[in-house]
């Protein structure tokens, strides 16, 4: 069973530093350079997740919490995959004009959003879910009434003084809470949400793919791009064994010993291995969830994965 972060900061303390004793900061220091250094030796079953991600506009997003989409179902239905992704079932059931190899394709660009606000200009309004991050501040690039874009900064719980019709690149640093970023309607009196910025994103910019013709919501098995882990309650992926050997190897490489530093290396990267013999390989099948559409019997918290309304799921 996964242990959390300020438990694993006490299976690791004797073998942070020379000494046998650190502070937790430290040892946390030590944990996420272990991550770091395991998370792309291999493929493993814990740096990956099933996440539910509704459709807009004929087009989903992904997240930048994901490198690469493994799996895709569509209704249930494993969902072929082309160019990066695997290709993981032929399209046979799929006449032509609906293949999911013609439309789940790559839309191409780096987005910032995941829904294009087109009915009107708008003024963009930010929102932060956590109370101490009031006063963060975010830097847009946004396209202008006057065909061109110009900077903007906009404090959390403000709306722009003008209004734009799209945004191209945003700027923002760690916060405690996610962001959302909403488009106000001045005319309407209505605003819609454009995007949530989850709190370990830095200057995020997401991969957009079109969806296959009436798809509503996709069902994706991802892997993970790494981050350091800051919450004491957050889990750490790897097996406590894993760790205390790849905290070993960095002490290793830190006293410049280089034969024991790819010992311990290979013996974080075994038990991690042996932790793995015993799950199941995700294949392209069915799921076996008993709502496949709800993104809660896809995600919780407890399961190293976000919140089940983070990407709002639900169509």
């Amino acid at each position: 069973m996964p242990l959390t972060l300020e438990e694993m900061v006490e299976e690791v303390k004797g073998a942070v530093g020379d000494s046998g004793t650190c502070s937790y900061d430290l040892a946390k220091t030590y944990i996420n350079r272990a991550r770091r250094i395991l998370w792309d030796k291999r493929e493993w079953n814990a740096t990956s997740e099933y996440v539910c991600i509704c459709c807009v506009d004929s087009c989903f997003t992904l997240p930048p919490r994901y490198a690469q989409i493994r799996a895709a179902w569509v209704n249930n239905a494993g969902a072929s995959l082309a160019d990066e992704w695997f290709n993981l079932t032929p399209n046979a059931q799929y006449v032509w004009q609906n293949s999911c190899h013609r439309q789940i394709i790559e839309v191409g660009g780096k987005h910032v959003v995941f829904r294009d606000y087109m009915t009107r200009p708008y003024q963009i309004h930010l929102v932060a879910e956590h109370r101490d991050d009031q006063d963060v501040e975010l830097s847009f690039e946004a396209y202008n009434e006057y065909g061109s874009y110009e900077q903007v900064t906009i404090k959390a719980g403000e709306k722009s003084p003008k209004t734009y019709s799209g945004i191209r690149s945003v700027s923002k640093s760690k916060t405690n809470g996610r962001i959302r970023v909403y488009a106000y309607d001045a005319v309407l009196e209505t605003q819609t949400l454009i995007s949530v910025y989850q709190p370990q994103d830095q200057n995020p910019s997401w991969r957009r793919f079109k969806a296959p013709r009436g798809c509503n919501c996709i069902t994706l098995y991802a892997a993970k791009n790494y981050s350091d882990l800051e919450d004491p309650k957050e889990l750490v992926e790897f097996t406590p064994e894993s760790i205390y050997f790849a905290v070993l190897a960095i002490n290793s490489k830190e006293n410049r010993m280089s034969s024991e530093f790819l010992a311990n290396l290979a013996l974080a990267i075994q038990e991690e291995e042996k932790a793995m013999e015993s799950d199941e390989i995700p294949t392209a099948g069915p799921l076996r969830i008993a709502n496949y559409s709800k993104a809660d019997s896809l995600i919780y918290a407890d399961l190293l994965s976000p919140s089940a309304d983070d990407y709002f799921m639900h169509p």
